[in-house]
This record gives C-alpha cells, sequence and structure tokens, in this order.
C-alpha cells in the first residue's frame, strides 16, 4: 500500500468535524513554525542604536535648531557645529564650540548634540530654539585671539 492510498483511506474514516480539527492544527503549526524562523532571521542586534556608541561622561540632548532646513539640507547624518543660544531668533552666546550634531534618522529636522554631562545644563535651560553653525570636522578649533595681540596679564617681580 502507498502513502497516498493510506491517506485517502485514513480521510474517508474521518467525519467532516473531524476533518476540519485536523486541517486547523496542521495549518497552525504551519504558522507557527513560520512566525519562528522570521524571527529568528531578523535578530535586534542588526538594529544600529546610537545610545550605545556615546562615550562615558558625555550625553546626547536633543535640541531645536531655529535654522533645522538648511543644517539639514548642508549636513549628512552627523557632523561637527557650533552651537549658539537665540533670543527672539536672534544669536546671542556661543554655549558650544565644536560640538558634534546628529541629525535624526526619521525626521530631517529633529538633531541631537553630544556634549560633555557637565555641560548639559546650558541645553537644557533654554526654552528658545538654538542656532547651529556647521564647522569642518577635519580642522581644530581656531583661537580667536593670536598670541601676539593678547593683553599682557599681570608681572610680579621679586627682588631680593
Amino acid at each position: 500500500m502507498t502513502l497516498k492510498t493510506k491517506i485517502s483511506n485514513l480521510i474517508s474514516c474521518l467525519d467532516q468535524k473531524n476533518r476540519l480539527t485536523i486541517f486547523f492544527l496542521i495549518g497552525s503549526m504551519v504558522v507557527g513554525f513560520s512566525q519562528i524562523k522570521t524571527q529568528s532571521i531578523r535578530p535586534d542586534s542588526d538594529r544600529f542604536q546610537i545610545d550605545t556608541i556615546i562615550p562615558s561622561g558625555y550625553v546626547l540632548i536633543p535640541i531645536k535648531l531655529l535654522n533645522a532646513d538648511a543644517i539639514s539640507s548642508v549636513i549628512g547624518s552627523h557632523g561637527v557645529a557650533d552651537i549658539y543660544a537665540t533670543v527672539q531668533g536672534e544669536r546671542t552666546k556661543l554655549l558650544f564650540s565644536r560640538a558634534k550634531i546628529i541629525k535624526s534618522p526619521v525626521e530631517e529636522s529633529t538633531f541631537s548634540v553630544l556634549v560633555k554631562e557637565t555641560k548639559a545644563h546650558l541645553l537644557s535651560n533654554s526654552q528658545n530654539p538654538f542656532f547651529a553653525a556647521v564647522q569642518n570636522p577635519r580642522t581644530r578649533a581656531i583661537e580667536s585671539e593670536s598670541e601676539g595681540n593678547r593683553k599682557p596679564g599681570v608681572k610680579i617681580i621679586y627682588q631680593n
């Protein structure tokens, strides 16, 4: 007797209710095994998590930028920028020089800034949006005053 004839004999012995029950059991097993397989193919570890690369002693703070559209069109996923405080849309004070800025992969006009934990209060205290000026990530910060233009400090001369 072949497998085909054994199955057809088994099916002919079962009534309609038992056939439906067996059909649903086999179907649910197939669906269950396919769900297990697709979950094992896509583990959560494949997704990039930004919080895993934040250095010790630093925090990543989301900020609102007054010039978010302009910055979004200039930088890729991340960059280096000077961050200024604003009052009524005007730049007022440089808060961070050459801060690492990251654009949200979900919303192009949302940014986060990587700053030291001890300086995070400068961003959290402001209700106004900030202003960013993009910097070249490969160059070092340029001193605002050259050595020759510095005012001489107080000299103390001791004589015996």
